[in-house]
């Protein structure tokens, strides 16, 4: 078997109109939980992410080792945004999609969807992400644990990590057993 190792590289994310340079908090931990998550994957594994913003954990996801890679985000803006910075680190093969999050529908198997939404929002789409494989959910504040892991539980995923970072969670969750 081949050895696969992925060099660290850095991302340039240029501050604009589109949500999220990778500093913000939600974003930080979302990239934490994936980079653990993905660390020992072989090459070639699937994303979604609905909310682009700038593109950042799409992009970072491809250095990682992500084959299929797709974003899924209603403001022009962030498409436009993250195929920029998708040029600009010279990343192929992430697709950017302008669409509707509560419209979108898992259309095959995915290993990984991040969403880094209001929390609002990702209690109301939870049942379209319990089709199987790992979540990463971000942008919820601590004020609104209890009742997101409810909806987890509620849609059958389990909460298999949590991070906190000041007033803000994300969470690792896959399908119970």
């Amino acid at each position: 078997s081949t050895a696969h190792t992925i060099e660290a590289r850095h991302l340039v994310i240029p501050a604009s109109l589109a949500f999220g340079t990778g500093e913000h908090a939600t974003t930080a931990m979302s990239l934490r939980l994936l980079e653990q998550l993905t660390r020992d994957w072989k090459p070639g594994w699937s994303l979604v992410d609905l909310g682009i913003g700038s593109g950042i954990l799409a992009l970072a996801a491809k250095c990682f080792g992500a084959g299929q890679v797709t974003g899924i985000d209603n403001d022009p803006a962030a498409i436009s945004v993250a195929k920029s910075n998708a040029r600009l680190n010279k990343i192929r093969g992430a697709t950017f999609q302008l669409g509707d999050v509560y419209r979108w529908n898992r259309a095959q198997k995915t290993d990984v969807v991040t969403a880094n939404l209001y929390s609002d929002l990702l209690i109301e789409i939870l049942p379209k992400l319990s089709g199987g494989g790992w979540l990463i959910l971000s942008g919820i504040l601590c004020s609104q644990q209890e009742e997101l892991v409810g909806a987890l539980h509620r849609n059958h995923l389990d909460v298999i990590d949590m991070k906190r970072r000041g007033k803000w969670m994300a969470f690792l969750a896959r399908i119970g057993t």
